[in-house]
């Protein structure tokens, strides 16, 4: 019974967002517009569980490239009302309409000519009528058998603040690697490391030329410690690669006797020291392989670093 309850009210609430990306019209164009035409701020209101959608909004917009900041409409008619200048604009959640903690704030911005969106379900309420634009979402039924808990409306608004979000995001410009710029820390920030960041350079990149005897090769790949041996042709640019998968499949009595260019792999795969570490990470995993050499220019293929598979993973955490 209890899981039969629970897809219900997933049910409902997922047809209530469907309704929802249906009735948005030419009101809903004409309140984005205005926020990505806001020079300043955007500020972000409401009360209870509104005012809980109202902060993951800001903070939505915020790191998409929407300065935006939540502001509680009571601390607001106490002070907070002074952090608004002429070029904000302020967007106010009320399913109701009702939420007289609002009026005052309202009321301020209208004095100072500041732009308003009210998103509520209620056309008619006094908010609405004094709002500068209107963003309306389908009245229905809160989810569950006692109806009241707020939880179809909150869903709605909390999806229309995420359309909000992107859509200005998409407008401006914002880019994936402005994303990662704003979130250097935890999951997110991983994912934007750079494989400069991480890379080997220098004296520890495992380097020899096509000429060299393998018997100096195999006692390099074991002082590098990476397990491979980058080889350079004449123009020192990278051509090829010796593993110690190679080493096994040519171990024959005459290897020693043997040079680079004889046992190599040719055309080794590289990675650019812009690239991310996520893209090394899935070319290792794509070719099955530990290690990846690292180059300014594909095309040129000088090698200026390399990292291993181990290195990503620990970027990764």
């Amino acid at each position: 019974m209890l899981l039969s309850v629970s897809k219900a009210i997933i049910n409902q609430e997922a047809k209530a967002l469907l309704l929802l990306s249906k009735i948005l019209d030419h009101n809903y164009t004409k309140a984005l517009k205005a926020l990505i035409k806001a020079k300043g701020y955007t500020f972000i209101s409401g009360v209870g569980k509104s005012g809980h959608i109202a902060r993951k909004i800001a903070s939505t917009m915020t790191s998409t490239g929407s300065p935006a900041f939540f502001i509680h409409p009571t601390e607001a008619s106490h002070g907070d009302l002074g952090l608004f200048k002429k070029e904000d604009i302020l967007i106010m959640l009320s399913n109701s309409g009702k939420s007289i903690e609002l009026l005052n704030l309202l009321q301020f911005t209208n004095e100072k000519k500041i732009p308003s969106v009210l998103i509520s379900s209620n056309p008619a309420s006094k908010l609405s009528k004094l709002s500068t634009y209107n963003i309306l979402i389908p009245k229905l039924d809160e989810a569950g058998k006692n109806k009241i808990a707020p939880t179809t409306s909150t869903t709605m608004m909390l999806a229309l603040g995420d359309a909000v979000a992107l859509s200005i995001s998409q407008a401006k410009g914002f880019k994936k690697i402005n994303f990662g710029s704003f979130h250097p820390g935890g999951n997110i920030g991983s994912k934007f490391l750079k494989v400069e960041s991480i890379m080997h350079s220098s004296k520890n990149i495992p380097l020899a030329s096509e000429d060299t005897n393998m018997k100096e090769i195999i006692i390099n790949i074991t002082k590098k410690s990476f397990g491979c041996m980058g080889i350079l042709n004449k123009k020192k640019k990278l051509c090829g690669i010796i593993t110690d998968g190679d080493l096994r499949r040519n171990m024959h009595s005459d290897l020693l006797n043997k040079k680079a260019k004889e046992i190599m792999s040719k055309n080794p795969k590289v990675i650019l020291k812009n690239d991310y570490v996520v893209d090394a990470l899935k070319i290792i995993n794509n070719f099955k392989i530990t290690t990846l050499f690292v180059v300014e220019k594909k095309l040129n293929k000088i090698p200026i670093g390399i990292i291993h598979l181990h290195d990503c993973l620990r970027a990764e955490k």
